[in-house]
């Protein structure tokens, strides 16, 4: 499951509840990304059905951010219902970080981040990539940039946000009111706050290809992705590898599932104003030296759980099963 699974006592007040968990329980193997969807499939099938037995493990300490939103001591493996045995499984997907780190450094693509940096004139640049989506956050990240424009108005002219926000299908309406609202969001900001000479947020709505998204984020200082909820987000994960090693800061949502691997992101809450607006003077205000050490770190991790690693686990779990 690439989403959010929700707890029982929310995923519970679906009228077709039990159809759609009578087809999971078909499954051999039922995966997510992180341990504490895995504990909350494993939670509603016990509320649901009459189970025999759960068997858990301690969760790796790579994926045990303490204290944040989606932090899980341990997690489910197997559960058995109705006479079925049903495998349980919480691995984070990884980036192909070799090829993103191999794409970026390309003689193209490294004259596109310069000339980034130089259209930028020296500001610093906030990038925040993702699509049209009323549970990404963008509105509360534009609201957090305009009270930071607000509070610190020695950072006009110096700071500027660009947002890829990709609209979704014609015929989505819940979505084109999200994009009505974030258009008129980023409108007002720019109008009371921008001039002549500045404009402090660059939107786009429609899709950028893969390099030169790669070469934004090379460019940028830092990375804000802030979603109310989110199953992983591999956004995260391709701004540290397109960095390689240089500084940067990634502000990142303690309910991106991605938040329980990368604890050296400054996390913040989206729901918490307080929270939003100390993260963003956070990561502006971060020494080089500090920046360097946390993008290592955290690109050391992407770089061993990558997308290779996420394969030949779940190659494993169906050898496992095969062989049961």
């Amino acid at each position: 499951h690439h989403t959010p699974f929700p707890a029982p006592d929310v995923f519970n007040i679906l009228p077709w509840r039990d159809e759609i968990l009578a087809s999971l329980l078909d499954c051999d193997l039922v995966g997510f990304h992180v341990p504490r969807y895995a504990r909350n499939f494993a939670a509603l099938v016990q509320s649901l059905r009459k189970t025999v037995g759960l068997v858990e493990r301690a969760v790796e300490p790579e994926l045990q951010a303490t204290g944040t939103a989606l932090s899980e001591p341990v997690t489910p493996v197997s559960i058995t219902v109705g006479g079925r045995t049903i495998r349980i499984d919480a691995s984070p997907i990884g980036t192909h970080a070799d090829l993103i780190r191999s794409t970026v450094q390309k003689p193209d693509n490294l004259a596109r981040v310069a000339h980034i940096r130089r259209e930028m004139s020296g500001q610093t640049t906030i990038v925040s990539i993702g699509r049209v989506d009323y549970a990404k956050g963008t509105r509360e990240m534009l609201l957090a940039f305009e009270r930071l424009l607000a509070r610190r108005p020695e950072l006009h002219g110096k700071v500027r946000l660009l947002v890829t926000a990709v609209a979704a299908a014609d015929g989505m309406r819940v979505y084109k009111r999200a994009q009505q609202n974030i258009e008129q969001l980023v409108g007002r900001i720019n109008g009371h706050h921008g001039s002549l000479t500045w404009t402090p947020i660059l939107l786009s709505t429609t899709p950028m290809p893969f390099e030169e998204t790669l070469s934004y984020y090379r460019a940028a200082d830092i990375c804000w992705i802030t979603p109310l909820r989110d199953g992983l987000n591999l956004v995260a994960k391709e701004f540290i590898a397109a960095h390689v090693n240089e500084s940067g800061v990634l502000v990142l949502s303690e309910f991106a599932g991605a938040a329980v691997e990368l604890q050296d992101a400054v996390l913040v809450n989206p729901y918490s104003i307080s929270q939003m607006d100390d993260a963003i003077d956070r990561a502006l205000d971060m020494p080089r030296d500090e920046q360097r050490e946390r993008m290592q770190r955290m690109d050391a991790l992407i770089q061993r759980y990558d997308i290779t690693h996420w394969t030949h686990h779940v190659l494993e779990l169906f050898a496992q099963l095969r062989a049961r």
